[in-house]
């Protein structure tokens, strides 16, 4: 069958992820045969394939944190990490190597600097992300809450101030419709877009392809945010959209009578299986 493969403006790693697996591979690499223990408290980015990579090479990952052992390294992922476990760690002889996204940093630090400043913080995003998880943690007194649409914001209670900041793999068109709602919750409202531009121009490219696509290909881990939204984003688009992590989930059948094919990948997604899922769809 003869079809039309594009694949979006705005695909492979996005900086922050490219930032972390540079210094994953850096640290590997200088304590290659030495007794030194590498470890992550969770995968350093959500994409199996990668993370099964780094294994092999001698990244551990680990969901709990009495299993960093003392004398080890521990790698803190692109998401970031809470203060508090930050500061356990310290305490327990473990170097750390922060791999933190830019982006993410900024966000933790709008979040303590709202707090200090006597403002009632609203996270907008997934409460059980990491990402989020870091934010909120840097929040003093625990006076924020975290939110994920519009009816989440309406049973906030109304407040003389309210800060607002973003996990950074959010829509923007969410993050408008959420502060709509909480300008009617506060005498003074103070939004910051903490949205990675990279994020905003993969969100657009993929939104554009599918608007003119039959069928959309959206390639990422299962567990990543940023790769759910653009699943989100393209069948809002009308496109039949599959969300796979790699060229072997492909289905014959899902392109019968398709002419227009769009593929986008998640920001851990890297370029080569974009190629991969390309080339798969074009041999049918």
């Amino acid at each position: 069958m003869h079809m039309n493969v594009k694949t979006a403006k705005y695909s492979g790693y996005c900086f922050g992820v490219k930032r972390a697996l540079k210094l994953a591979e850096e640290i590997l690499k200088k304590n290659q045969g030495k007794k030194t223990e590498i470890f992550t408290l969770g995968p350093i980015i959500h994409n199996s394939g990668v993370t099964n990579k780094l294994a092999k090479k001698g990244l551990i990952s680990v969901e709990n944190l009495e299993k960093i052992i003392p004398g080890s390294i521990l790698i803190i992922r692109s998401h970031g990490m809470s203060p508090v476990l930050v500061n356990e760690i310290k305490k327990k002889n473990i170097k750390i190597i922060d791999a933190t996204c830019p982006f993410v940093k900024k966000a933790q630090v709008r979040a303590e600097d709202l707090s200090k400043n006597g403002y009632f913080v609203v996270i907008v995003g997934n409460r059980n992300h990491p990402e989020v998880i870091g934010i909120k943690d840097h929040v003093l007194n625990k006076n924020y809450a975290v939110i994920k649409n519009e009816a989440n914001a309406e049973k906030i209670s109304s407040k003389k101030k309210i800060g607002v900041v973003v996990q950074t793999t959010q829509p923007i068109e969410k993050l408008c419709l959420i502060t709509s709602k909480l300008r009617e919750k506060a005498k003074e409202l103070v939004v910051f877009n903490t949205i990675c531009n990279t994020t905003k121009k993969r969100q657009n490219s993929t939104k554009k392809l599918a608007n003119n696509v039959d069928i959309m290909i959206v390639v990422g881990g299962k567990k990543s945010a940023n790769t759910k939204h653009l699943v989100e984003i393209s069948k809002k688009c009308g496109a039949v959209t599959y969300h796979i992590e790699n060229y072997k989930e492909i289905k014959p059948q899902w392109f019968n009578n398709a002419k227009k094919v769009g593929i986008s990948g998640g920001a851990s997604t890297p370029v080569e299986d974009i190629i991969d899922i390309k080339e798969a769809i074009e041999k049918l």
